[in-house]
This record gives structure tokens, C-alpha cells and sequence, in this order.
């Protein structure tokens, strides 16, 4: 068996339908593994985590172990196993995996890696299990009963290495058996399109009634049970998912679809899989929420509308598996980061998100540098795209003025939108002293004084209010001047793209120069500086594009510098936002990384969080009065709140997979590069 490394192991009443109220809660993002992921097959038909921490993935086309980032497939063709059609998985107590197929059932024991064929026969009769399993578990004694398509209920006593069959219900043998569980020392039975029964010595069975004396379940197909909370059991039939509350006897059917699996989320929230794709049902409030398989691709919706398989693993993180679209994945939201990019509703939206701004009626403007200008209602989660002639569609300045909305593009300057009338004026690069310098409008900055300031790849300006022209600033002339900032005590800074940092002190007419002195770690890291930020602490920071990120310190007149070397992701770093627990949140090029200046203590999140991309955008970062955080990628935006998020205090397993001899490991590597 060829291995490959040490691995952290991720990884109402009556039968009458209740009022069905659809619940409006966060969106639900799904990772999908299919085959081009390693998976073998895209039916998924069992799942199960073991002991270790693998999850176990039974196919049409063999038998998979993923670690949470590569499948190790096992088929007869390579293994042991003798039958690649997987039907149901168990992990007894001694962390041995029976494995059922179509053709008998297989044990895997994990200190050999090896499987086994249950050849035992039942002395009286002779009889093998040897069709297909449909499923396995195991009695409080930890003996093994397995059910077989075709020949019925067995029992496996893995001390005596015994195998009986179990006695019938009313006929002369139990072998239709879809499904069977054991409840409060009763062992209850489901025969195909027959009826449920229920037995307290496993030798002698009663069919179920109701409290009224109905057979609810005679001629349906059962093919799941789950025990819920007040002695209630939650039974996936054929003609839907139907509530039985054991110490009544009343029932409720909850949902009319074709129910294969389902599975409890939570105490209250139970997911259902069905042929029409997942309900999540909250048993308390009667709410459903329905997730099908969209029409148009969606990176994050279910792959398939046939569920098959529903699990909960050790981490809270829920696996469906499907019958075309192989297995989806929701992980426990220790972070939650809602997702806005081109889908559904929101096709016409732009992808590459930049800067934020805004608005004076609680909305937000956003400009993106592939479709132009945008509005976000964050309580509705509408988005709205501004069209206008002469408003170009690469967005790279906002800033709100009264009634007006300040807009600069590149390549098409800079306009001023009335969002009363939603009329433009567009202003544009010309050869009087009194225009633009450039039509490349990078930053718009209005300060305490009512003044705006314009940075564009040829300079800074200030706008004229009085004969609505601009004044060009001769000490900055024909800079590329990428982001402007004004801070708490009046002074202007201006961040450029390969002249380092200009300070202008408004009061006293005074300017002075930042740059990157070689050999001193206190001067600016970088002259590439592309953004600007004041936190609560009235501290200035930059960011680089290259060289980490700093602080100024005004007492000493230098700077405070991180990158790489203090263990942050990426030294590109984009923008820098302040939540409301003073804790910084910096944007980069290979996550997202929350960072507290005072202690040095950092996180860093990437797309196995929730994040839409590694890769964010420049300047592109805004927190609402809420404490929301918004958040600009190259594949649209992120909000969250950081005071909901919750720490993971799941430890993984350590597992060792492999060693190698010094000798046997560089024969291993010269072996992968052939």
C-alpha cells in the first residue's frame, strides 16, 4: 500500500402536514468533492467517520478514506476488498470498519489494512451473507447485526465468531429488511413496501400501530430512523419523513418527498435528504429551508438533488452524499462569512471588488473594476447596479460628499453623481492648470474641512468648490499618488506607488517625505505604499505592496514594521479595517489575517474558513456602524461580524500514515518525479 505523509486528520398531528414556513436565515455554502477531487464514484451511498478521524466514503465504484485533503480509494482491483459496490459502513467497537457491499460484507481492520470477507456460515442452514447489505449496526452486547437484501436479518457474535439469523415477523423469513434499529431494548424491523415491526426479546414482533390502531407505515418503503428528543423517532419512508412519538403513539407527517437519510444537526435541526434535494427541518419552530441544485452553476450550492447519505462528524460539520454529484460538504461555523458574487439574483454583479463607501440612507456603494458601480442594501441583500454613460465600469475611488457621490475610474475620470436625480457630471483630464492631470482617479479623500482631495497616477489635486475646478499640487506633481488619509489631528497623508509616504500638515503648511532608508529597520519597509489606515488608538498605519505593513510613531518620528518574518501569510497587504474590539484585520494576498497590535497575537483565515478567495483587492475594506466587516477579492465580498465567531477547541488526531529510511525516502522522491 503506498503512503505519503504525516496527516492532521480534519478532518402534526395525525398524519396531516403542519403550516410550512420557510425561515430566512445565513446562507448555507457547501465544498463539493467529486471525482476530479480523487473521490472514485459521485454516488455516494454511505459515509462514516472512524475513531481516527477519517471519513469513510462508500461508492458505486469503491470503498474511499479522505483525510480532509486527499482520498485514498480501496477497490478489489487494488486492495483487499473484494467488491467495489459499497452499501453501508460500520466502525465496531474495536475500531474494525464492516464494510457492506452488494455482494456480502468485508471487515477492515486498521492495524493491517487489510479486509476480510465474513465467510461465516450459520451452522444450521449453511447460509453465507452473500447479496447486499442494506444495513449494519450494533446491539448493546456489541454484537453485530447486519441486514441483506434477499435473505434477510443476521446477527454476528464477533467472541464465539457465530452467526444466527434472526426469527421472522409473521412470515417465514425477514428477507426484505431495508432498515432496522434498536431503541430502549426493542428491536424494530422495516420490510420493503411491507410494514414496521417492533420486538422486545428479538424473537417475537409486533406490527406498529398508531394511537389510533392504523399501520401507518404498511406498504411504504422505509429507509432511515433517527431517535429525536421526548422519545420521539423521525422515520424517512417513501412517501415522506414521519414523527413517531413513542409514548403516545400520535405521529406527524413533517414532509412529503422521498426520504433516503436524515440526520440530527442539532438537537432541534434535522436534515433530511431527500430525491428533491436537503430539507433542514427545526422541530421547534416548524421551519423549513429548502436547498436544491440551482440551474446555472453555483460554486457553493449542493451538486446534486438526489441525497442519499446525511452525517454529522466529530466537529459538527455535516457530509451529504449524492447520487450524480459525489459529496458535499458544511463545516461547523466557527466562522461565518456570508458571500456576495455573480449568482442566482446577483449574476449582473462585478467580480473584482474594490473599494467601499457609505451611503446616507443605509446603504453601501461599491465599485468593482470589471462592471462598474454597485448598491448594497445589507438588510435586504439586494444589490443594484448604477448605469450610466458616461460612467466608466473600472471603479477605483468612492468617497460620499452631502448628497453627492464622488466617483473615480481609471482610465475614465472622475465623476459626481446626485443621488437625489441620479445624474452625473463627468470631469475629465485636460491641459489647463485648472483640470485634471490624469483621467487614472486612485483615491478621493473628504476631510474634516470640507475639502476634497483627488490622487491619481500623475498627482494630487484639490477640488474647487467655488468655481468647480481643481487646483494641482505642485509638490506632488506627477506622482502616483494611490490613497489618501486624514488623520485625528488634521494632517494629510498620501500614500504612493513607488515614492514612498508624504505628510502634509495643513495647519502649519508644512510637508515632509517617508521613504525606505536600506539598512535601517525603523524607516518606511517599502516605497510601494498602497493604503492608509487609523485605528481608535489614533495610529497611523501603511501597507505595502511587497514589504509587509507598519506603524508611524510620532513620538520618534519612524515606523514599526511586520511582514513574513512575524508570521503573517503574504507581505502584500491590502487594507487594514479595525473592528470593535480594537482588533485589526489586515487583507492580503493569501488570506485574511485578524491581528492584535497590543499582544501580537494573530489568526489567519483562508477559503478552508469560508473565505471567497485567498487573493483580496485593493483598498478594499469597510465596517458599518453595526460592527460588520466588508471585505473586497478578486471573486466578489465577504461580510461577518468577528464578535459571533467561535473557537474551534476540536483537537485533530495526529496519525501516523508512513516512515521511510533515509535510503527508502530518496528512492520514494526520485520515484514520484518519474
Amino acid at each position: 500500500m503506498k503512503k505519503h505523509s504525516i496527516l492532521l486528520i480534519l478532518l402534526l398531528l395525525s398524519f396531516g402536514f403542519p403550516e410550512i414556513i420557510i425561515s430566512s436565515s445565513a446562507s448555507y455554502y457547501f465544498r463539493t468533492l467529486g471525482i476530479n477531487d480523487g473521490l472514485s464514484q459521485s454516488t455516494v451511498n454511505a459515509i462514516l467517520q472512524d475513531r481516527k478521524g477519517f471519513m469513510w466514503i462508500g461508492t458505486k465504484d469503491g470503498l474511499n478514506q479522505y483525510d480532509g485533503q486527499v482520498f485514498r480509494t480501496f477497490q478489489k482491483e487494488n486492495s483487499s476488498l473484494g467488491n467495489n459496490f459499497i452499501t453501508a459502513l460500520y466502525e465496531d467497537c474495536d475500531g474494525d470498519i464492516w464494510v457492506g457491499t452488494d455482494a456480502g460484507v468485508y471487515i477492515y481492520n486498521p492495524v493491517q489494512e487489510a479486509f476480510q470477507l465474513l465467510e461465516t456460515e450459520i451452522t444450521s442452514l449453511g447460509e453465507k451473507i452473500m447479496r447486499s447489505v442494506t444495513w449494519i449496526t450494533s446491539d448493546l452486547q456489541n454484537n453485530i447485526w447486519i441486514s441483506v437484501d434477499g435473505q434477510g436479518l443476521f446477527c454476528y457474535d464477533k467472541q464465539k465468531k457465530s452467526l444466527i439469523k434472526s426469527v421472522s415477523c409473521g412470515e417465514s423469513n425477514l428477507a426484505n429488511v431495508t432498515h432496522f434499529w434498536f431503541n430502549a431494548g426493542e428491536l424494530w424491523i422495516a420490510r420493503y413496501e411491507d410494514n414496521l415491526y417492533f420486538s422486545k426479546d428479538n424473537s417475537s414482533f409486533n406490527v406498529f400501530r398508531d394511537a389510533n390502531g392504523k399501520e401507518i407505515f404498511k406498504g411504504l418503503v422505509i429507509n432511515t430512523c433517527v431517535e429525536g428528543l421526548h422519545n420521539c423517532l423521525y422515520v424517512g419512508t417513501s412517501k415522506g419523513l414521519i414523527e413517531v412519538n413513542l409514548t403516545s403513539r400520535k405521529v406527524r407527517k413533517l414532509l412529503d418527498e422521498y426520504v433516503r437519510d436524515i440526520c440530527f444537526r442539532s438537537d432541534s435541526d434535522l436534515w433530511i435528504g431527500t430525491e428533491q434535494g436537503l430539507y433542514i427541518y427545526n422541530i421547534e419552530t416548524d421551519e423549513y429551508e429548502h436547498l436544491t441544485t440551482p440551474d446555472i452553476d453555483e460554486r457553493y450550492a449542493l451538486s446534486d438533488n438526489a441525497i442519499y447519505s446525511v452525517y454529522k462528524d466529530r466537529e459538527g460539520g455535516m457530509w451529504v452524499g449524492s447520487y450524480f454529484g459525489g459529496l458535499n460538504y458544511y463545516p461547523y461555523q466557527y466562522t461565518y462569512f456570508e458571500k456576495y458574487y455573480p449568482r442566482g439574483d446577483l449574476r449582473q454583479m462585478g467580480r473584482r471588488v474594490r473599494e467601499f463607501c457609505a451611503g446616507n440612507d443605509g446603504t453601501l456603494w461599491f465599485g468593482t473594476e470589471d462592471k462598474g458601480l454597485f448598491n448594497f442594501n445589507p438588510k435586504s441583500g439586494k444589490i443594484i447596479p448604477f448605469h450610466h454613460v458616461e460612467l466608466g465600469h473600472n471603479i477605483h475611488g468612492l468617497c460620499l460628499d452631502g448628497n453627492g457621490l464622488w466617483v473615480g475610474t481609471f482610465s475614465g475620470g472622475l465623476n459626481y453623481i446626485d443621488l437625489r436625480t441620479k445624474t452625473l457630471k463627468h470631469y475629465g483630464k485636460g491641459d489647463a492648470v485648472n483640470t485634471l492631470s490624469s483621467d487614472n482617479i486612485f483615491s478621493i479623500c473628504k476631510t474634516s474641512t470640507n475639502d476634497i482631495w483627488i490622487g491619481t497616477t500623475s498627482g494630487l489635486l484639490r477640488y474647487n468648490r467655488s468655481t468647480d475646478d481643481f487646483l494641482r499640487v505642485k509638490e506632488l506633481e506627477s506622482i502616483f499618488v494611490y490613497d489618501i488619509l486624514e488623520d485625528s489631528y488634521g494632517k494629510l497623508w498620501m500614500a504612493t506607488y513607488s515614492d514612498g509616504v508624504f505628510c502634509y500638515d495643513l495647519p502649519q503648511n508644512r510637508w515632509k517625505h517617508y521613504t525606505w532608508i536600506p539598512g535601517d529597520s525603523t524607516s518606511l519597509p517599502y516605497n510601494k505604499v498602497i493604503s492608509i489606515f487609523e485605528d481608535s488608538h489614533k495610529r497611523v498605519w501603511f501597507t505595502t505592496q511587497g514589504a509587509g505593513f507598519c506603524r508611524f510613531c510620532s513620538e520618534t518620528d519612524n515606523f514599526i514594521c511586520y511582514d513574513m518574518s512575524d508570521g503573517f501569510p503574504s507581505n502584500i497587504v491590502y487594507k487594514i479595517v479595525e473592528d470593535d474590539k480594537g482588533k485589526l484585520w489586515l487583507t492580503t494576498n493569501k488570506g485574511l489575517v485578524s491581528f492584535l497590535p497590543e499582544t501580537g497575537v494573530k489568526h489567519i483565515y483562508t477559503t478552508a474558513n469560508g473565505l471567497l478567495s485567498n487573493q483580496f483587492n485593493y483598498q478594499s475594506g469597510f465596517k458599518d456602524n453595526e460592527g460588520i466587516i466588508y471585505l473586497g477579492s478578486i471573486d466578489g465580498f465577504i461580510a461577518f461580524n468577528p464578535s459571533e465567531f467561535a473557537e474551534n477547541k476540536q483537537v485533530p488526531s495526529l496519525v501516523l500514515t508512513d516512515f521511510f529510511l533515509f535510503a527508502e525516502f530518496n528512492l520514494q522522491m526520485q520515484q514520484n518525479s518519474d
